[in-house]
């Protein structure tokens, strides 16, 4: 099966590269706007954190300019282009675009695959706009962003994997020159400075091209309802509740503050079901500790929040994130810089 893999992989990377190479020598062509465009993407499938670090400079950007967010909306049961409203229904507008438009109402949230009709119809209706992110697009090439970010995870970054289906990446890992920066996220604490060197090395970077580390920051568990609040550092019984790429961070941060922890794993981007919930509460009463909540993921919680009176009286949270650097300043006047000058 391995070699089947392989040889998938190897067809899948002559098909991406020819694509690449049209770009590259104009037979594609890359729209051009005159408007700062900075896309936020990765080279693997999922769990890099790429809406947390949209988020990031979402909360960069937005007291000095006026921000349009485009996604696709992955994993949604519509394919029109749609705003997102702070009441939208998550399976009509993604889950992730849903939880940026909660968490920053004043933006614009539109979802559309089609990426080049996306940002056509942001300058036509939307005339006020400063700066555009784009969630998750860095293989729509159509779009000449004039900031390509590249988020890969720390301890998996995409220069050791291989394309799918033998591995998980979309494209070459040579198509990491397109970014201007680079980011290595979900670096631990305990992380070293001659790892980190060792890694920006392996990049192989170019002249145009920066690195930059993050790290996640968990800062706060929110109730569901907003009506109750929680000492985050009280040791808790846990049935965590999770539909993400990769659970096993957040598992373990859980672990290290003295929690114990049920976990529910669910398919990334999962459509949660009224029969789900019912498993759900099944498992955690059985439980007969007092001192028990369920917690969730910030992306999870846009969808249970439909079924919020099914939880009733239970303690449901999740759990809240940010993302900072090593080299914030840094990182936060080259972002400013770039919009400044165009």
């Amino acid at each position: 099966m391995r070699y089947l893999l392989f040889l998938l992989s190897i067809i899948y990377d002559s098909i991406t590269t020819i694509r690449n190479f049209l770009f590259n020598i104009g037979i594609l062509n890359s729209q051009i706007y005159n408007i700062p465009i900075i896309c936020i993407g990765n080279l693997e499938v999922g769990g890099t954190g790429k809406t947390p670090h949209t988020e990031y400079l979402i909360k960069l950007l937005k007291n000095k300019y006026r921000l349009a967010i485009l996604s696709r909306g992955y994993a949604r049961k519509s394919s029109k282009l749609k705003y997102v409203e702070k009441t939208s229904n998550p399976s009509l507008v993604g889950d992730e675009p849903l939880q940026i438009k909660q968490k920053y109402p004043d933006c614009v949230v539109i979802v559309e695959k089609n990426r080049k009709k996306g940002v056509k119809h942001i300058l036509e209706n939307h005339p006020e706009i400063e700066v555009i992110l784009l969630d998750d697009g860095y293989q729509h090439r159509w779009i000449k962003a004039g900031l390509n970010i590249l988020i890969s995870t720390y301890d998996t970054p995409y220069y050791r994997n291989h394309l799918m289906p033998f591995g998980e990446l979309r494209e070459n890992k040579r198509e990491a020159k397109r970014a201007e920066l680079i980011i290595f996220s979900r670096t631990p604490d305990n992380s070293k400075l001659i790892e980190k060197q060792r890694m920006i090395k392996k990049a192989s970077l170019f002249i145009h091209q920066q690195v930059y580390f993050s790290h996640i920051d968990y800062v706060r568990w929110e109730n569901i309802n907003k009506e109750k609040k929680i000492n985050i550092y009280d040791a808790q019984r846990i049935t965590l509740v999770t539909g993400i790429a990769n659970s096993k961070h957040l598992i373990n941060y859980l672990k290290k503050e003295g929690h114990t922890i049920n976990h529910m794993e669910f398919p990334d981007h999962y459509d949660y079901t009224i029969n789900d919930i019912h498993n759900i509460l099944t498992e955690h009463k059985r439980d007969n500790n007092t001192n028990k909540i369920i917690l969730t993921t910030e992306k999870d919680a846009t969808k249970l929040r439909v079924f919020k009176d099914e939880f009733n009286t239970e303690n449901l949270y999740y759990i809240c994130i940010e993302i900072n650097f090593e080299e914030k300043e840094k990182f936060d006047k080259q972002i400013l810089n770039y919009v400044a000058r165009n």
